[in-house]
């Protein structure tokens, strides 16, 4: 707590409101897709991007490390750029 309230009175650019809500603002941004990669496995998950996200880190080798999310935006998993083939999108789920 000692550490927060030092970080908002130093004037640094800590927006403390998305400790409070961080889903509700990831949630606006996702795209489902269904990600096929080189080996023809597929995955359909939620990306924020269909490039490399700039919170991806991109190793020397070329592979990458790109987050999957559920439709809450929860990461479930981590795939690799170079070993997708294509990425089709797909229309948003429907809740019941």
């Amino acid at each position: 707590m000692l550490l927060l309230m030092g970080m908002m009175v130093s004037g640094c650019q800590f927006d403390a409101s998305q400790l409070i809500r961080p889903n509700e603002e990831v949630q606006d941004k996702l795209i489902r897709v269904e990600i096929v990669f080189t080996d023809d496995k597929t995955l359909v998950g939620y990306v924020k991007q269909l490039a490399i996200d700039p919170e991806s880190k991109v190793y020397v080798g070329g592979s990458s490390a790109n987050y999957l999310y559920d439709v809450e935006g929860n990461v479930v998993g981590v795939f690799n750029y170079q070993r997708v083939l294509y990425m089709n999108i797909l229309p948003a789920e429907v809740e019941p």
